[in-house]
């Protein structure tokens, strides 16, 4: 999305007093496309759920709320900002979520410059332990993955997430000697594959779409 503008347009500078302040127009315009972002990045993420996910984690369904979810977005009552090697600061945000068990707390969305790789997913909550999930689509299975795999595990340790998990999820559309070569890769630093029975009621539920791997942090 463009930023703002550096500086006001010309008619705006012979404006009145008694209209709306430059600063607070611009943080307005702020605000909506940072709301735009919000909306986007949910509706990506949402869009690789299976029907699985969605019976899994449910009560996602009031958009309002998954825009507030995206990470350092359109809420704007935050403190205790994070200063971290990503170059963003991620926010302690004073409200607490909506207190559901199971639920999820965070959309997310992250670019990898050295793999040349993007990747969205979501961290969920239950009982006090989060687990971050992240999509490895078809496009990102095969490639490289070494610098982006190192970068999610320091982010699960990043104190505004704590996580305990990191649980990425292979598509398994992906080229079958690709997704093997892959699989024994992430088992030989320490993956293994999982099912969902964390986040139910202990029934070990896979995916049709989606071959689940997770590692303690």
């Amino acid at each position: 999305m463009p930023s703002p503008p550096l500086s006001p347009p010309l008619a705006a500078r012979h404006a009145s007093a008694a209209k709306q302040p430059i600063s607070d127009t611009t943080n307005r315009i702020g605000r909506a496309r940072r709301g735009g972002a919000a909306y986007t990045i949910t509706g990506e993420c949402e869009r690789l759920f299976c029907e699985t996910l969605r019976a899994v984690f449910p009560g996602e369904g009031n958009l309002a709320h998954q825009d507030s979810l995206v990470l350092g977005v359109q809420n704007e009552n935050y403190t205790n900002a994070i200063t971290n090697d990503y170059g963003v600061a991620t926010q302690s945000y004073v409200s607490e979520k909506d207190g559901k068990s199971g639920t999820i707390t965070d959309w997310i969305e992250i670019w990898d410059y050295v793999g040349g790789n993007r990747f969205r997913g979501f961290v969920a909550e239950k009982d006090g332990e989060k687990a971050m999930f992240i999509f490895f689509q078809e496009a990102v299975i095969g490639g490289d993955l070494k610098s982006a795999l190192m970068a999610l595990l320091e982010l699960c340790d990043d104190p505004y997430f704590t996580c305990s998990r990191l649980i990425v999820c292979l598509d398994r559309q992906a080229h079958p000697r690709a997704s093997e070569a892959l699989i024994k890769d992430l088992g030989w630093i320490g993956f293994q594959l999982s099912t969902l029975d964390d986040f139910t009621s202990g029934e070990e539920i896979c995916s049709d779409e989606w071959l689940f791997m997770d590692m303690d942090v």
